[in-house]
């Protein structure tokens, strides 16, 4: 959420009702100019835009690897018109490797950026090879089919919101025309959810404009979180440790679960 509501025309949203400013209701919409129709004027958004839950790695797998079939051997699409994406650069080798057997069983030459190529390297020169990568290294390349792999975790309703959110969103904007969002379990069940609503509100965006304190409290809810920070806040602490963390700034109120604190303020209560 920019600190200056103004930025929002500058990235090329406008005003439909309401007005850019702290505590107002506001609905943003994308004009021609800067979001332009050609796509959807030969492609139905529901052709262009996909988010798809299943309920197995093993299902997803078996999905994707069909699609890339088909893709190549249907849709008259090269391997350098597809890429896919895993968002956490952390687990990218790991989830895409069972991935890739299969494309290779399948006979599909299929690479990871980075990994199998040089760190520069994105599509293999010469070579027809559908290129795997993390969300990072996808920047700066684009193609008109893109899969988003493991998209479930882009979904939280707590720390490193942001973050994964703007993985989501780099991921998304590779794309030259298509977007498969795939994801497995409830996580992506929430996040096709997400989509569906937005695209029932014709891709307009409509919420109240939080004020400079709400802002402040989004960033520290949604913050990064380390993993040492991670693990400190979910194993039990003394009360004196709490106290010290919360003076020091080292852990802040929004992070401690709510039902906790409110048996803590019940408990002094009664003292």
């Amino acid at each position: 959420m920019f600190d200056h509501p103004q930025l929002w025309e500058e990235i090329g949203y406008r005003p439909q009702d309401g007005e850019l400013k702290e505590g107002s209701s506001i609905t943003l919409y994308r004009t021609e100019e800067t979001s332009p129709k050609f796509l959807e004027d030969h492609s139905d958004i529901d052709d262009l835009i996909q988010f798809i839950i299943f309920d197995s790695q093993e299902k997803q797998i078996r999905w994707l690897t069909e699609a890339i079939k088909r893709n190549l051997e249907e849709d008259e699409l090269r391997q350098d018109d597809i890429v896919v994406i895993n968002p956490d650069p952390l687990t990218t080798r790991r989830s895409v490797g069972p991935i890739r057997s299969r494309l290779l069983e399948m006979g599909i030459q299929c690479h990871l950026v980075g990994i199998d190529t040089d760190r520069d390297i994105f599509f293999k020169p010469g070579i027809a090879s559908v290129p795997f990568t993390g969300v990072h290294r996808a920047k700066g390349n684009e193609a008109g089919m893109i899969y988003i792999i493991n998209a479930q975790d882009c979904h939280s309703t707590a720390r490193n919101l942001a973050s994964i959110r703007n993985r989501l969103f780099t991921a998304i904007t590779r794309s030259k025309a298509w977007i498969r969002v795939l994801g497995v379990g409830g996580d992506m069940e929430e996040l096709q959810k997400e989509y569906v609503k937005l695209k029932g509100q014709n891709f307009e965006l409509r919420f109240t404009y939080p004020t400079e304190a709400q802002r402040e409290q989004l960033r520290i809810v949604h913050r990064d979180v380390t993993t040492a920070e991670h693990k400190r806040l979910a194993s039990g602490q003394t009360v004196k440790d709490l106290i010290e963390n919360l003076e020091s700034g080292s852990v802040h109120l929004e992070d401690l679960d709510k039902k906790m604190v409110d048996r803590l303020k019940a408990v002094l209560r009664e003292e």
